[in-house]
């Protein structure tokens, strides 16, 4: 790729990946334009995401455009990105993360506002992720997790006509779209109990390996910070074993003043599904202590106690209320 020709983007075509690579897009310091790739995930959108095989269902074929020069740069929500890169692509950039955890919108029907999880008992969740499903049984085993599928505003949709009693849902994909759920009620979800997938809210960059020009033109967008926060959380998802839609949840952040948070959710060898906390100024320490609490099947312990940060499960969403 030559100094100053046109970028090309590469990315999904659902409302959310078009505005991520807008984002993307403005803050390059080249021209640039998008180009549209359809996935498997798109195209197998009545599968199940803990029934597919294989990894990379929103990713594989736009990172296949790169590959064959087709695009200069790909846009993903790093959460869908698995922890081994292609061979021949990396990182060009990891967008400061705006937003981390999940929302949970109910339908006025079933919304019972005298309980920590505002919903009336038996209700179908819209939730399918394996995370959120066990999340959900940790928290609530009389709710009906659902399987659903579809971009954020086709969600909505069902459950605004209650094919579904509520949804749990990304924060950062509503916030990016400026979405109202009314009638639905909206609820943040407390990440420090319910933590998001490895690498949720982060908009990730991906070139060539060896792309200098590429690269030089996403790095006014790298944030330090984030970058190394979400490579804790994807090294102990590749330390679990399992894929990005495994039934695992992480969470490292700073709060400031030096100091580092972290949460690790994943289930036991005996089935249970547990949330180990971690805090210190050393983040990379307290990574290796959750990577050897999960190589050891996590078990209950210290880490797995709460704490005061805890003391709410669901409150008002904040940008609603």
């Amino acid at each position: 790729m030559s100094e100053g020709q046109v970028l090309r983007i590469a990315t999904r075509g659902s409302a959310l990946a078009l505005e991520q690579a807008r984002r993307v897009k403005q803050g390059l310091c080249r021209p640039a334009e998008i180009l549209v790739v359809k996935t498997s995930g798109d195209i197998h959108r009545d599968v199940p995401l803990g029934q597919q095989q294989g990894v990379g269902f929103f990713t594989k074929e736009i990172e296949r455009a790169l590959l064959e020069g087709r695009a200069d740069l790909a846009v993903h929500s790093l959460k869908d990105l698995p922890v081994d890169l292609a061979p021949g692509l990396e990182l060009a950039a990891v967008l400061e993360r705006d937003e981390t955890g999940d929302v949970l919108l109910v339908h006025p029907e079933v919304h019972r506002h005298d309980l920590p999880f505002p919903v009336a008992p038996g209700a179908r969740v819209g939730a399918s992720s394996m995370r959120r499903q066990a999340l959900l049984a940790a928290c609530r085993p009389d709710l009906q997790p659902v399987a659903i599928r579809g971009n954020v505003p086709t969600r909505l949709r069902k459950c605004r006509q209650h094919e579904v009693d509520c949804l749990v849902l990304s924060r950062a994909g509503l916030v990016r779209l400026g979405l109202d759920p009314t009638p639905l009620l909206a609820y943040d979800l407390n990440p420090e109990q319910w933590p998001g997938a490895a690498g949720q809210g982060v908009i990730a960059v991906e070139c060539r390996a060896g792309d200098d020009d590429a690269r030089r033109a996403a790095a006014g967008l790298d944030h330090g910070p984030t970058r190394s926060c979400v490579a804790t959380e994807r090294a102990l998802l590749r330390a679990y074993g399992a894929g990005c839609h495994a039934p695992f949840g992480c969470w490292a952040w700073s709060p400031g003043r030096g100091s580092f948070r972290l949460r690790v959710a994943a289930p036991g060898r005996d089935g249970r599904f547990r949330l180990a906390r971690y805090a210190g100024a050393d983040l990379e320490s307290m990574a290796g202590e959750a990577e050897a609490w999960l190589r050891a099947g996590c078990p209950e312990g210290e880490h797995t106690r709460a704490c005061e940060e805890e003391q709410w499960l669901t409150q008002p969403a904040r940008w609603w209320s």
